[in-house]
């Protein structure tokens, strides 16, 4: 009979969430969002970090938070606690490993 590998315990059903202030926003980590985040995000341009961003975090989230406006140190924070969340890893190892 063949092993069985039990991984039940070990998958995610819940979305991760940023929180700023007292409003939370889920987090799609979905693995073609993430890729497509990370895509968008090394591109460099203003237009495709901002849509990283709203496919991140969804269209609402985006306007809420004014993120095309947003100044540059801020959209940097929500950027790579963006990739926390979707790593399942804390702000502080995102960030660490962003400068690296």
């Amino acid at each position: 009979m063949s092993k069985v590998i039990n991984i039940t315990d070990k998958l995610i059903s819940e979305k991760p969430v940023i929180q700023i202030g007292d409003r939370n926003y889920p987090v799609n980590d979905g693995m073609s969002t993430v890729l497509k985040f990370e895509e968008l995000a090394v591109s460099g341009t203003s237009e495709n970090m901002v849509e990283a961003i709203l496919i991140a975090l969804g269209e609402q989230a985006a306007k809420e938070l004014d993120v095309a406006n947003m100044p540059i140190a801020n959209f940097k924070v929500l950027s790579i606690a963006i990739m926390a969340a979707v790593q399942g890893v804390e702000y502080e190892e995102a960030a660490a490993r962003f400068q690296e």
